[in-house]
């Protein structure tokens, strides 16, 4: 049985109607740096194009996201 891991970034903003939402992003690149993360966040919000009903207009957190697949043989 082969193992896969995957890797995501998730990004969570809080929105003008104090909700948070979250933005994820598959297969990031290893070479980010907490002040790229950072940058890429204050884009999201000065381009007023992300929110779940409301615009995002903070920064909460940001994480990396490790999961690991195992396939099941059923033969």
């Amino acid at each position: 049985m082969a193992e896969i891991t995957k890797k995501a970034l998730v990004l969570t903003f809080k929105t003008a109607g104090n909700k948070e939402v979250s933005l994820t992003i598959a297969k990031p690149s290893d070479t980010l740096l907490a002040q790229d993360v950072a940058s890429a966040m204050d884009a999201v919000i000065a381009a007023n194009g992300y929110g779940d009903g409301d615009l995002v207009t903070e920064k909460l957190a940001a994480k990396y996201v490790m999961q690991e697949v195992e396939n099941i043989s059923l033969a």
